[in-house]
């Protein structure tokens, strides 16, 4: 029997951390799903609508035309999409273990995810509309202040990452995560007053973050 073990009884009873703690290959499979899911269907909303059977072909370029604010709203939401997925990946990738507190965090943390498709789908029909907009950045604000909830954890409250990772890069991952949520903010109070600014600023969060990490990994002579 271990040294570290209590005995109660005739039971043996691990301590909390360990008894908790368990392998991360099933939160990677789960999240990596939920994610895909929630990518895939953004585009389903995508389609033509009364499009007659005999239209002729600049009906048919007006009619993709017309479609244009909807694919641009569904290009930001992938992009969105693909930094929560990125983002997500390294945390996972540099978390040692997982504990039943990381499990919830993370699911809260998919269903925001998941509910991405709801707000881009109605933001594409109404990309002008103040309340869509702001909408829209408060499901994503919120998706970044869940990611960055569960990245304290992981990195600071239940310390589960792994040892040699250095606490100076927990905290500018923490403070990035952090960034991201101010900005979304930022979207949603512009877009609620100007639609078109809010739009603007929801494209560029995830486009300078993918930038801002080019940067950084080249600048460290390594690529993850």
């Amino acid at each position: 029997m271990p040294s570290h073990a209590v005995v109660v009884g005739y039971v043996s009873v691990q301590p909390f951390e360990r008894y908790r703690a368990m392998p991360k290959s099933r939160i990677e499979s789960f999240s990596d799903c939920v994610i895909a899911f929630a990518i895939t269907l953004l585009i389903l909303d995508i389609h033509l609508e009364d499009a007659r059977t005999n239209i002729d072909n600049a009906g048919m370029i007006q009619a993709l035309l017309a479609l244009a604010p909807r694919f641009s709203i569904y290009v930001i939401s992938f992009l969105i999409c693909t930094v929560a997925w990125v983002s997500h990946h390294e945390l996972i990738h540099d978390v040692d273990c997982v504990d039943s507190r990381l499990l919830w965090l993370n699911n809260l943390y998919l269903m925001w995810i998941a509910f991405l498709p709801f707000p881009t789908g109605l933001l594409g029909h109404y990309p002008d509309q103040p309340v869509a907009v702001a909408l829209y950045g408060a499901v994503c604000a919120v998706t970044c202040l869940s990611s960055s909830a569960l990245r304290w954890y992981a990195s600071f409250g239940g310390r589960l990452m792994k040892k040699e990772i250095a606490e100076t890069k927990l905290r500018r991952d923490l403070r990035v995560s952090l960034y991201s949520f101010l900005l979304y903010l930022a979207g949603m109070a512009a877009g609620f007053f100007v639609p078109r600014l809010g739009l603007f600023l929801y494209a560029g969060i995830p486009a300078s973050y993918a930038i801002s990490e080019l940067v950084r990994r080249k600048g460290n002579g390594r690529v993850r």
